[in-house]
């Protein structure tokens, strides 16, 4: 009995597991959440009392709730707070069964909270283990409450079930998951409370500014896979490489202070529709996240897209690409290519060229260190490739930013620092080329990611979010980038390791699991059901005489076999609930005693052991256990797999 007292800290803790999966929490709040839990074990292995502060810990719950309403950290985030505040004390106080439901009606709940922030596979293992762990304590509760009815030592209940019912669950939920209609709910992650405290979260932004202090923590969050549409060859992979090594996202032409943001007038890419999409020498499926907010960053040159049908693009904010209609889900876009170094567009004039050769408060220090690198007028894009090669050569890449907490932190850049993360290196040449009279911009992005050659596609994570800068060439009449940034350093998933072999074979996992289960849709059932039928058809057509011919054969030998090997057996007469026709792990018996001691109508089990003890008093000591046991299976809804065995053993003995 000690140890289904442990049993109960099983379904909060699985619950704990399936939120620190889904990737919404923080490592400090999943802490935090786990504390009163591990609080609670140490209660129990140092077998303390805290009976007699009962009332401070309810009090200390009432007042951690205020607590957190008044920190405004979110209200999922107080409620998952408090769930587990509440089973940590449920668990460390004395519980009775009232008590132990409790606890498992919590960790139920707090599972819940997880269903609308993930899909992904591991969730589906913690959600397995959850739905495991739950049946087990369930099948502790119901069966500690018959064996207190029952006489004789206390037996453990056969915790195997709980595995059972569990990929049973699986099997239907599979099945259920295939027919049921698909409904897209459009669920996202909700607000948590307040996050990265201690610095930038990498990934995609609108805005680039500075003064924003603080290190760029790293954010492996997919932002989208780009699969080939076949398999590349030697020539075609560095084409692939290098016509999808920059992801434009959003233009940024306004600069206040040290503050990049997107201008009204930046004109986006105009794809051409899918007509000619088979043309294109680079070709591609574009698998976006939703966590873009709708953004699809997409390579520079002549675009041919084919948009799914019920998400139309247009242009948005900072001359970025958008759909429509918001997505909640992984969407794919097929897009062809055509590489171009060059944007045609015309020349700045007027307020535009103003607005694109301005320069902020704060940047002189841009001007005299690009005047001491290249003290004579060049062309634009030679003056462009000389001052980014020096950026790449002489300035630090690093996510530290150590000019972040400077009150000028460019000048500290060029001066001090010498190292810095992106949008250093992008802004730092925006503003020299601007002082040159160049028109200049940055733009935010993403590099192209590293190939998981075990699911055959590019990955580009948060991580890749990149900034680089576009200027005006008027010999070439548009816009070309330049990339100042020096190399990042090797993705985890470059290295020959069993660690990177293992993150790629589990993101390729990701990305099936992905395409085939969370964006299975109504139009895979209806392909799939197209299949299925023109297998039948065809199998039909070739196969329908000798099918319909073999299925009589085996159905008449089905039957004469089941005539042969049951000579004589009367259907089940004993409709009574405890009757021996209705505990089938009898049956050895039955078929032993019944030719000389049949049993009779609405007659139970125990009356016709008693009349089989009577017939043969020898037996009585084993006919009066079977008749415990066979009692216990009709009417205490307790696992027969002694009774079987007891069965089996009596039948033996009748024989002999």
């Amino acid at each position: 009995m000690s140890g289904s007292r442990w049993l109960d800290h099983l379904p909060p803790w699985l619950a704990w597991g399936a939120l620190a999966s889904t990737g919404a929490y923080e490592p400090g709040e999943l802490g935090t959440m786990a504390l009163p839990l591990l609080g609670a074990a140490l209660v129990q292995w140092r077998g303390w009392s805290l009976e007699p502060w009962r009332r401070v810990l309810e009090l200390a719950c009432l007042g951690a709730g205020l607590a957190l309403l008044a920190l405004r950290a979110g209200v999922l985030l107080t409620v998952v707070y408090l769930l587990f505040l509440l089973c940590g004390v449920r668990l460390a106080l004395p519980r009775g069964l009232p008590q132990r439901r409790q606890i498992l009606l919590m960790g139920f709940l707090l599972f819940l909270t997880t269903t609308v922030t993930t899909a992904d596979l591991d969730f589906l293992a913690w959600s397995a283990a959850w739905v495991a762990g739950a049946g087990a304590v369930l099948l502790q509760l119901t069966w500690e409450s018959s064996a207190a009815l029952r006489q004789g030592p206390f037996q453990p209940p056969p915790r195997v079930l709980a595995v059972r019912w569990t990929a049973w669950t699986l099997v239907l939920a599979a099945g259920f998951f295939v027919i049921l209609p698909r409904l897209h709910l459009g669920a996202r992650r909700l607000p948590l409370g307040a996050h990265d405290l201690g610095g930038l979260r990498a990934g995609l932004s609108d805005v680039l500014d500075l003064s924003d202090g603080g290190l760029v923590l790293g954010s492996r969050e997919v932002a989208l896979r780009i699969q080939p549409v076949r398999t590349l060859t030697a020539q075609e992979w560095d084409q692939y490489r290098q016509a999808l090594a920059l992801l434009r996202g959003y233009v940024l032409e306004r600069l206040d202070g040290q503050r990049w943001e997107t201008g009204p007038d930046t004109p986006g890419p105009r794809p051409e529709p899918a007509g000619a999409l088979g043309a294109q020498p680079v070709t591609a499926d574009f698998f976006f996240s939703p966590g873009l907010l709708g953004t699809l960053p997409l390579p520079y040159g002549d675009l041919v897209v084919e948009p799914p049908g019920m998400d139309p693009l247009r242009l948005g904010p900072g001359g970025s690409l958008r759909w429509t209609f918001p997505v909640r889900r992984t969407t794919a876009l097929r897009v062809g290519l055509t590489p171009d170094p060059v944007q045609p567009a015309p020349p700045p004039r007027g307020r535009r060229l103003a607005e694109l050769t301005a320069t902020g408060a704060g940047c002189e220090s841009a001007r005299a260190w690009s005047q001491r690198i290249v003290p004579v007028s060049l062309p634009p894009r030679e003056l462009a490739e000389n001052l980014a090669l020096t950026l790449r050569s002489e300035f630090k890449y690093t996510l530290d930013n150590p000019s972040g907490a400077a009150a000028n932190p460019l000048q500290d850049f060029l001066e001090r620092s010498h190292a810095g993360h992106c949008e250093y290196f992008a802004s730092a040449l925006a503003v020299m080329l601007r002082y040159r009279g160049i028109p200049a911009r940055v733009v935010n992005g993403f590099r192209l990611g590293p190939w998981i050659e075990e699911g055959g596609y590019f990955l580009v994570t948060q991580n890749e979010a990149h900034s680089w800068v576009e200027y005006y060439d008027p010999e070439a009449g548009g816009w070309r980038a330049a990339d100042p940034t020096p190399p990042a350093p090797p993705s985890r998933f470059g290295a020959e390791t069993f660690l990177a072999t293992l993150a790629r074979w589990t993101d390729a996992v990701r990305f099936r699991w992905d395409r085939n289960v969370v964006r299975f849709s109504d139009e895979d059932q209806v392909a799939g059901l197209d299949r299925l039928t023109l297998g039948f058809d065809a199998l039909a057509r070739r196969w329908s005489r000798s099918l319909a011919m073999g299925l009589g054969i085996l159905g008449l030998g089905g039957a004469l076999a089941w005539l042969l090997i049951r000579p004589g057996r009367p259907p089940w007469p004993w409709p009574h609930p405890g009757g021996p026709g209705r505990i089938r792990e009898l049956d050895p018996l039955v078929r032993r005693a019944r030719r000389l001691l049949p049993p009779r109508e609405a007659e139970t089990a125990r009356s016709w052991l008693e009349r089989l003890a009577q017939a043969r008093p020898q037996r009585a000591a084993p006919l009066a256990r079977l008749a415990r046991e066979a009692d216990t299976a009709a009417y205490g809804d307790r696992p027969s797999g002694r009774l079987k065995h007891l069965a089996r053993e009596e039948a033996k003995a009748w024989k002999e």
